[in-house]
């Protein structure tokens, strides 16, 4: 079940984002800039508490993956690696699409690791195109659009 994510969501989401990280990014991202759950779960529970649009699949009360918005972005999208595959991310990223769509938008916008071939396949699959941009910071990346 995809809901709105609580501040006693921070916990699970930051070890999704680690443990998400840690599989898709082994050989982008210096391990010593992976996000560390300890850090992140209070930066999460701050976020969330300020009303930021947090979505999580909650699978049967464990948080799975979650996708967070900021303005017309999807400024993450995690999915737990033993839930990858079995719709959870399709799920998340269409649910980020529709709230988008129902905030006014016209369109969405993400960034991804330029790398990250798996995450870009994904992404294609579901609409998004790669448009013109680039940026770098922990790494090289590319920006993609969806016409909501």
């Amino acid at each position: 079940m995809i809901r709105r994510a609580t501040p006693a969501d921070a916990d699970a989401i930051a070890a999704v984002q680690a443990r998400a990280w840690r599989h898709a990014y082994a050989e982008i991202v210096d391990p010593d800039r992976m996000p560390d759950p300890a850090r992140q779960a209070p930066r999460w529970r701050e976020r969330v508490g300020e009303g930021a649009i947090v979505h999580v699949f909650d699978q049967d009360g464990r948080i799975v993956g979650f996708a967070a918005l900021d303005g017309a972005e999807v400024r993450a999208i995690y999915v737990d690696p033993p839930a990858q595959g079995a719709g959870v991310g399709s799920a998340l990223i269409q649910a980020a699409a529709d709230t988008l769509r129902a905030g006014g938008h016209a369109e969405a916008f993400l960034w991804t690791f330029a790398a990250n071939g798996l995450a870009r396949a994904f992404y294609e699959r579901h609409g998004w195109e790669l448009v013109p941009g680039r940026q770098e910071r922990l790494a090289p990346e590319v920006r993609y659009r969806l016409a909501l």
